[in-house]
């Protein structure tokens, strides 16, 4: 099921809007517009900007994890559902002019998701090219149909293909950087 384009841009704008101050991000070179809520830096490539309204120019993907929680002697096993939306993070890089099929030096690069807090979480180009993982790893906008709250947004990502999804989890996304060879 996709997002609609509209209500994913108004989601996005609501939560800029509800931010009083977002932090700095430590990708950044130099202060960033208010408006942006994720860069996209490649080497050779002009500095993507992302505000709402061209994050919700990207095809849309909403994606469900399943949650477990195992039985005790009090407490019967439990299962429950997240469902995220936003964009695949390789559509972001593809937007960005990274990744694409005539992109011969991308084989070797890595992509750093970097968060305002200074975390990072990297990723291969096989992994989001040439691997199921790539149709798994979201820019996430929207948790369970709602904007993220201010813990974890305006923007998260997730790679929900990972065995243990907790070290490529970044809360308040803010920039993605890619590292060529």
């Amino acid at each position: 099921m996709n997002l609609n384009l509209r209500d994913l841009a108004l989601t996005l704008a609501a939560a800029v809007g509800a931010t009083a101050a977002l932090a700095a991000c430590p990708a950044d070179a130099s202060p960033r517009a208010a408006s942006v809520l994720l860069t996209v830096a490649v080497p050779g490539q002009p500095l993507l900007s992302l505000g709402a309204t061209e994050l919700a120019s990207l095809p849309s993907t909403r994606l469900t994890q399943k949650l477990s929680v195992s039985s005790s002697a009090s407490a019967p096993a439990a299962e429950r559902s997240l469902s995220y939306g936003g964009v695949l993070l390789r559509d972001a890089l593809q937007r960005a002019g990274f990744g694409g099929p005539n992109d011969r030096g991308a084989r070797g690069a890595i992509v750093e998701a970097v968060a305002d807090d200074g975390y990072r979480a990297f990723f291969s180009w096989g992994e989001l090219f040439n691997s199921p993982l790539g149709d798994q790893a979201l820019v996430i906008v929207t948790q369970d149909d709602k904007p993220l709250d201010a813990a974890a947004g305006p923007l998260a990502l997730r790679s929900l293909a990972d065995l243990r999804p907790g070290p490529r989890h970044v809360r308040n996304l803010c920039a993605l950087v890619v590292k060529r060879p």
